[in-house]
Formats: structure tokens, sequence, C-alpha cells
């Protein structure tokens, strides 16, 4: 009887200790820091003011093929886009595992307004202190300047922003336009703040260090396990048995929205 009893406690306390880590059956996420896919220009075809005669072709390569790519809503699977009025445009290509890349292709105006620069100043986590700076060149003066497609302004400094994704366009006087596309950051560093959050609770001895999956010890799987990340943490059933203050908690989700970089 005393064997009995003791075999099931000791059972007992190992089901505990697996649960209490357990990320509920969860299929394996793919690591794309192996063998990551690459995304490369080969040429660009400028346009004129008002005739979106623009264009652009890129190639992938490393990950596993067959790739995808996307820019501006369209999709293909040879990477060529036609049909692009002047501005910067982020083209993505995905692999067979669901890994992906990205990068900006700007189309100029032959003749007309470009934007030249646009300069970010960090929102802060869970603040609105960012800003865009823009330059522009080319076309007749005076431009004006939208953000998000709102209201036109004089001024080319947007402020006040909250940390995300933001579209801003260029106009001169005769009707001519460009655009671009930039990201406001927290600046949530994941060497100063989230590495340390993630591992003094989450990849500790009998967790997330090795010993139950997904191994949280390296960066690679941490940005691989990113979103879920953020939305265990966020709803507290992560980790589990130790409690994160609710400014921990807003760092990560800052940190995964600036799009988990190793900054």
């Amino acid at each position: 009887m005393k064997i009995t009893r003791l075999t099931g406690a000791i059972h007992f306390l190992i089901i505990l200790t697996t649960a209490s880590c357990a990320w509920d059956q969860m299929a394996p996420v793919v690591d794309c820091s192996v063998n990551p896919i690459e995304i490369a220009p080969i040429e660009t075809t400028d346009t004129g003011c008002g005739s979106a005669i623009g264009g652009f072709t890129v190639s992938a390569s490393g990950g596993e093929a067959p790739y995808e790519f996307t820019a501006n809503s369209q999709t293909n699977a040879d990477g060529a886009f036609q049909g692009f009025d002047a501005g910067t445009f982020s083209v993505k290509a995905t692999d067979s595992r669901g890994c992906t890349a990205e990068l900006s292709v700007t189309i100029q105006n032959q003749s007309g307004v470009n934007l030249d620069n646009l300069e970010t100043v960090e929102s802060g986590c869970g603040s609105s202190a960012g800003s865009i700076q823009v330059s522009a060149s080319g076309g007749e003066e005076p431009y004006s300047y939208s953000l998000n497609d709102g209201v036109s302004q004089a001024s080319s400094t947007f402020s006040g922003l909250s940390n995300g994704k933001y579209t801003i366009m260029v106009n001169d006087q005769n009707g001519c336009e460009s655009t671009s596309s930039v990201d406001i950051l927290s600046g949530i560093s994941y060497n100063n703040t989230v590495k340390n959050i993630i591992q003094t609770n989450c990849a500790i001895p009998g967790c997330h260090n090795g010993s139950v999956s997904p191994n949280l010890s390296t960066f690679s799987s941490i940005k691989s396990n990113a979103n879920i990340i953020e939305s265990r943490t966020a709803n507290r059933s992560m980790p589990s048995g130790r409690t994160l203050s609710q400014t921990q908690i807003d760092a990560i989700g800052c940190w995964v929205s600036d799009g988990a970089i190793d900054n």
C-alpha cells in the first residue's frame, strides 16, 4: 500500500509539473531563422503623374519553394507587379512553410513630386509621443501633405502619433502625388526589457528553457512564438504560476507590435 500511494503521488506531481508549462498541445511552430527566406529586387519601372504605369520585379531564395509574393493587395507567384503610382511599397515573399521576408521598393514620378525621406520619432509604449518628418522634391511647390488619407496640411510634420503603420501622401500644385508607408515604433527593447521578462518567468528550469516545447531560451524561438507569447501573457494564461505586472505585459505587446525585432 505504501508503494502504491507513493507511486501515485509521484505520478500526480509529474502531471502537475508538465501541465503548468504546457502549450495546450499546440502544434510546433516553424523556426523561420533556420534556412531563412530572402527577397531581392530585380528591376523597377518608374511612372508619370496621374498614370499608374509603374512596376517592379523581385525574386526570392532560401526557405522552401514555392513562393508567393504580395504587394499593394496584388498576389502572384512570379514576383512581377504592374499598375503602380509613384511611391514606396512593401512587397512580401512567403514560402511553403509560411515564413516571410519583406522588401521596400520605390517607384519615382518621372516628372513631378517625389518623397525623398521620412524621419520618425518613437512613440513610447502606450504613449502618443511619436512623430514623422517628411521631405519632398520635384514638381511644383508648394506641397501639401496628408496622413492616412486625412485632411491635407502645409506642414511636413505629423506629431502625437502612437506606434503603428502610417501612410504619408504628398501632392504638388499640378495634382501630382507620391505615397509611402512608415512604421512608428514604440521603442521597447528586446535586449533591455523583453528578454529578461521571458528568461525569468518562462524560460526557467522545468519549463520553456528546453524541458518543455517550445524552447524559449533563444531569440529565434521567441520571435517565432512572439504572437502566441503576446496573446497568452495578455490573457494571463502564461506564465503559469507566476504573475506579470501590467507594465511587463504591455512591454511584450508593444515589442511584438513593433515586429518582434532584435533590438
